[in-house]
This record gives structure tokens, sequence and C-alpha cells, in this order.
């Protein structure tokens, strides 16, 4: 069996970025992966602004002192001219009056017939964002291959940039096979069963960004399935869920190869062994195995890594985790194991802990839809309540 780091290095090997760009509007961008770096057209701020509403005036200044305030700065105004001995009465967000270049607080001046006293001593710069102080002109924002993300978008924006380059969505062909899988609100009938695994990776597929260019249902068909097969190959790659083990309805297997290769790799994990990775007239190819869980999990470690790669992300299939205590004892099997878990807070100290879900059978999908990640357990260990694990947060996968 091969270790997943093994596979999920051959798989960046395998698998090219696409290298198609396109542009598009910001406001349209989250998700996307950024072809070319993003750099700062202008200075944010543009000029230095008040950070509360108070006044403007040239410091620094000492308690006690006094000044004539003379007119009003408001946000969106353009800068006045600030006579030399005076102040001006200024708004959050407004730019400096020339000439002023410190702003104290409305709460520690004392007005007095248009005369204002100062009750606390300040220094220059004090109470001003200066000018570049979020961004610089010229300076590389976010760089190639990054994913945009909402507070990016914002960046982004915040300097008047319209469009930026971008990845192409990579194009997703997603098969599920068997006959017996019906779709969700067909009439049941004994030995059918509902798909689950499809609309899951519809809905994770859509959380990844990606565009579905093929979905389909195939029955236990060789000739049906070569011809999807064939369609599918115009897509930039190719799921399925099912069909690609040895049994003798597995005719996914049998297609891919006569269309392509395929790789039938037996990983070192536990739920997921079996995984299929070749290609379909050229096109990327990946097999899922048919278990919910088991295809999941493949899923999270290697088909988000093909799609990531193929957009061209820096760090395709990253998988973030922390160390964290579990609350019950665990033994290891004969491979590593990623088991669901729910955090919760330990009674005794109040510290986060992972409780493991009852039964990590890879058909229950109710353990998913119980878990807040994944805990990973290595092989042959015997672990304690207490011992840490490295747990992997489904939000931290954007899940």
């Amino acid at each position: 069996m091969e270790p997943v780091e093994d596979v999920v290095a051959r798989l960046r090997d395998q698998i090219e970025p696409l290298g198609i760009t396109e542009q598009v509007p910001v406001l349209e961008s989250v998700g996307r992966v950024l072809a070319e770096p993003v750099r700062a057209p202008r200075n944010v701020p543009f000029g230095p602004l008040s950070l509360f509403d108070g006044y403007a005036l040239a410091g620094p200044i000492g308690s006690g002192e006094r000044a004539a305030v003379v007119g009003k700065q408001f946000a969106g105004d353009p800068p006045q001219r600030l006579e030399p001995g005076t102040a001006m009465r200024i708004f959050t967000g407004a730019l400096l009056p020339e000439g002023a270049d410190t702003v104290i607080a409305q709460e520690s001046v004392e007005l007095d017939d248009g005369q204002a006293r100062w009750l606390e001593d300040l220094a220059v710069g004090a109470g001003v964002r200066q000018t570049g102080a979020d961004t610089r002109q010229g300076e590389i924002l976010l760089e190639a291959g990054t994913r945009i993300t909402a507070p990016m978008l914002g960046l982004i924006a915040s300097t008047g940039v319209a469009e930026v380059a971008v990845s192409r969505r990579v194009r997703v062909a997603l098969l599920t096979t068997g006959d017996e899988l019906l779709a969700p609100g067909e009439p049941f009938s004994p030995g059918k069963i509902y798909d689950a695994n499809g609309p899951m990776l519809e809905a994770l597929l859509a959380a990844a960004g990606v565009e579905i260019v093929q979905r389909a249902c195939l029955p236990d068909d060789r000739d049906e399935i070569d011809a999807r097969l064939r369609e599918a190959a115009e897509a930039d790659l190719i799921i399925t869920s099912g069909g690609v083990s040895v049994g003798e309805a597995d005719l996914v297997r049998a297609g891919v190869e006569s269309l392509g290769r395929i790789d039938h790799w037996r990983i070192f994990l536990k739920p997921g062994k079996p995984l299929a990775i070749g290609e379909v007239l050229g096109t990327p190819f990946l097999g899922l195995p048919g278990n919910p869980v088991s295809t999941f999990v493949t899923y999270l470690r290697f088909a988000r890594l093909a799609i990531d790669r193929l957009a061209g992300q820096a760090e395709p299939g990253a998988w973030p985790s922390q160390p964290l205590p579990l609350v019950t004892g665990r033994e290891g099997g004969d491979r590593p194991e990623y088991i669901r878990v729910r955090v919760r807070r330990v009674e005794a100290d109040g510290r986060p802990g992972l409780e493991p879900y009852p039964d990590q059978n890879s058909g229950l999908l109710s353990s998913l839809a119980w878990a807040d990640g994944l805990a990973l357990i290595p092989p042959q260990v015997r672990l304690a309540a207490g011992d840490t694990v490295e747990f992997t947060a489904f939000k931290e996968l954007g899940l």
C-alpha cells in the first residue's frame, strides 16, 4: 500500500495547471485563483485621515494651550488650508487640512466662545491614519496563485482596481454509477438506494468554485459508460464514485482502461484505501471509492489537490491541522485512520477536546453530518484520553 504523501506527490507531478487566464470583475472574484499578482495603483489612504471626530491642528500640543477654531472638514471633502495657530473641526475619515498633522479627540477639548482649550498633551501625528498606512502604491497586494477570499476582495477594491486576472474555472465531469441508484425524489423500490455521493460531491465541487460541465448517474451498462466517458474527456478533470474496483460489475474501470489508463492504488489510509488515478483520452481521471465516508475523505485529500493544481493555486490541496487532545482513549489499527470527531469542552479544565463518533463505519453519512472535522489516528498505537492528535476542521477546508 502506498503512503498518502507519495500519492499526493504523484498527483502534483502528473497534473499541470491549465494556464488559461481571464479577466473578471473584482466583485465576482471570490473563490477564483489569481493568474497574475495584484499591485496597488495608489496609496490607501491616499492622504492623512482623521481617526475620529475632533480638531485638526499642527502638533505637538500641550495641555492647557488654546487655539481659535476656524472651519470644518468633512469626510469626502477636498482638504482646506489651515492657518498657523488655528484649529479646524474635523470628522472621522476626513482628510487633514493642509498645514495640520495632528488630531485631538473632541472629548479632550473644551470650547469657549470660538476658542478650544486642549485637555491633554499630544505628539505630532496623534489621531491620524497616515498616507499609505494600509497599502503603498506599487506594492504587491496578492501573489499569483492566491485563492481570493472576501477580505482579499475588499483589499483589492479599496485600491480602486476593478478587474483582476484569474485562472479559468476548472471544468469537472462528475459521474456516479450503479443500477441500484435513485435520484432524490424518485419513487423508492426494494433493492434500490438513493444516490448520496453524487449530490455530496456536487456540493463539495461548488464550494471549490469549479464548473460542473457534465453530471450523470449511470447504469451498469458498458456501452453507455464508455460513451459518457468520451464526453467527459472534454472537461479538465473527470471524477467518478464507485465502479473502479475489480468486481464483475465495476465497469468504469474497464471503460477507463479502454480509453486511456488507470492506476489502481491501494492507499495506506482508512477510510479510502481504493483510489483510481489515471486519464481518459488525455484528461486526468480520479475514481473515488463508493462508500460515502471514503468518498468524502478521498475527495478532501486528493480531488481538492487535483482541482487546486489545475487552477494554479500556490499551495494545492493544503491540509490545515492543529493538535488537540482526545476525550476518550483510542487504539490505532493497521493503517492511519481519519476518524470523525466533534470538538467539545472538557469539563475538568474547560479546554477543547475531540469526541469521536461512536461508530466509525465508512458507510455512515450520519457521522459526517454530526462531525466538526477529522482526526488522524496513527497506526498501531494505544492512545489515552488527553493524548493529542492532528485535527482538521471542516470549516478550515471551506466547508
